[in-house]
């Protein structure tokens, strides 16, 4: 009778799936996560259009322009880099400077395969999940999604950030109109950030 009791909690425990990340970000599908880094300065070139009264990663509404983020990390991956720190910056036209948000930024599960991301504010300690829908292995764009915030129209919140402030070539494009459209994501609904005469500081 034991044997069996003992068969029994072997076969119940091993039918028992972990939790799977992905179940964060139910409305999208993440990416699986690419052994590059994504190290460096990145421009947002489209986005939802959301606004707050500080500059932050869900904010791309006037007066702010030449959004984007930078990434650092000291951690030496073994398959991938899992934290970074992150800045997001953004000018702010009525103030004449940048306003900056830094965070840390960190694999929600280390021992799954999904870039389901967990970004946490330094000063705040308030966090917010994101997923990567796509990248190019990290060489000029990522697509980035915010897992369950939407805008008060019910639109998802999605962040299309390349290397290149100009943009990325038009077969990037393609593909990032095909991720959207599998993802049930309308580009008419991304607003293109300008990212003109941006002040020398993020000019690179």
């Amino acid at each position: 009778m034991l044997i069996i009791l003992g068969l029994l909690t072997l076969i119940l425990v091993r039918s028992v799936s972990p939790f799977d990340v992905r179940a964060l970000c139910p409305e999208v599908c993440p990416s699986r996560l690419y052994p590059s880094t994504a190290q460096g300065t990145w421009w947002t070139i489209l986005a939802t259009n959301t606004s707050n009264v500080e500059c932050g990663i869900t904010n791309t509404h006037c007066p702010w322009k030449c959004l984007g983020f930078q990434f650092y990390s000291n951690v030496y991956p073994r398959l991938y880099i899992h934290e970074y720190n992150m800045t997001a910056f953004g000018y702010n036209t009525t103030k004449g400077c940048y306003d900056h948000q830094y965070a840390i930024i960190r694999l929600v599960d280390m021992n799954q395969p999904w870039a389901v991301f967990k970004i946490v504010d330094k000063w705040t300690g308030v966090y917010t999940i994101v997923a990567i829908l796509d990248t190019d292995d990290h060489e000029s764009f990522i697509i980035l999604s915010v897992c369950g915030v939407k805008t008060a129209e019910g639109e998802p919140i999605v962040f299309i950030i390349s290397r290149d402030k100009r943009g990325i070539c038009r077969r990037n494009e393609r593909r990032v109109d095909a991720v959207l459209k599998a993802n049930n994501i309308r580009r008419c609904n991304l607003n293109v950030i300008d990212r003109n005469k941006c002040p020398v500081k993020f000019s690179t």
